[in-house]
């Protein structure tokens, strides 16, 4: 089922959803219950649940005074996060996008406001970014802030090379002209916004809002990114790296990043006793040295951590 509203948005929220039925609902009243000047579109990508997403959503279709805010479609067959990420994003006819997936939501009703009045008023921004809070499944608060050092704008150089936590249900974007992912994106297993900031980053910079109250990242087994081990979120990472690489040739942001990825693939295997594989990305980044001698500084700052700190 597609409600499609009558006017033109002005923003589109993208939300993607697979077996959120018990959280879905939370992600859906912080859109509708924001206070805006504009047209507002809901995209609700549900790929193929298997749980009461669609009766959920449904109902507030149906029943919700804003429900058709909604935009809603149950994929044919399984996608798969990236590919139902991408069909939301592609579907999205606002000049703004926010980002929300069914298993987060918002606390401030004025965010999408804020943030498109900032954005209009700033065209060298093509993002704003705030705060969030991590909760338990049982909803109790595991933390209440990303580090204060992430808590400031960021460029394309300095965010690829930090890798800061740029929470996605704080985002919002200037669709930029001609919007279309690069064919890479395709290939990213889960960790599809660090390649969108990456792309977006071509046209603006990310602006961090300190005045927009938190939005809230749940932290429970069936999380996409959250249930993964820290070995594994590395794997991850450094596929979406190379996809980078591939992507955007030459920027040497990312090809430092992948040296950092490696070297903590290589920490964390060992630490799982994965001796081959731990090795393999060590002397992958040795001999990677003799063609990338700007690795030389991630080298030096990976093993001064070990020796100094004793973990990382």
């Amino acid at each position: 089922m597609e409600k499609h509203q009558m006017a033109s948005p002005k923003l589109s929220v993208c939300m993607i959803a697979y077996n959120v039925g018990e959280y879905i609902g939370d992600a859906i009243e912080g859109v509708l219950n924001q206070k805006a000047d504009f047209e507002i579109e809901l995209v609700i990508s549900n790929d193929t649940s298997s749980d009461n997403t669609e009766e959920v959503v449904l109902k507030y279709v149906k029943e919700h005074p804003r429900g058709n805010w909604i935009k809603y479609k149950r994929q044919e067959k399984n996608l798969g996060s990236t590919l139902n990420y991408l069909w939301a994003l592609e579907n999205c006819k606002g000049a703004y996008i926010a980002l929300c997936d069914g298993d987060d939501f918002w606390t401030d009703s004025s965010k999408l406001q804020k943030q498109v009045d900032f954005l209009e008023q700033h065209p060298e921004f093509i993002a704003s970014f705030h705060n969030r809070h991590k909760r338990d499944k049982a909803g109790k608060t595991i933390s209440n802030s990303i580090q204060e050092k992430e808590k400031r704008n960021w460029d394309f150089d300095g965010l690829i090379s930090t890798m800061p936590e740029i929470p996605s249900a704080s985002v919002v974007f200037r669709k930029p002209p001609n919007f279309k992912l690069p064919q890479e994106f395709e290939k990213v297993v889960v960790n599809g916004d660090t390649f969108l900031w990456a792309y977006v980053l071509q046209f603006g910079d990310f602006y961090f809002d300190a005045s927009i109250g938190p939005s809230v990242y749940r932290i429970h087994p069936q999380g996409l990114w959250s249930s993964k081990s820290s070995y594994r979120k590395s794997k991850l990472s450094l596929n979406t790296y190379r996809l980078l690489d591939s992507a955007f040739p030459g920027k040497a942001s990312i090809r430092s990043q992948i040296f950092n990825i490696r070297f903590h693939l290589f920490y964390y295997a060992i630490k799982e006793k994965e001796w081959a594989a731990g090795l393999g990305y060590y002397f992958s980044n040795i001999f990677g040295l003799l063609a990338y001698p700007r690795g030389w500084k991630v080298f030096l700052a990976f093993h001064k951590s070990i020796l100094f700190k004793g973990k990382r």
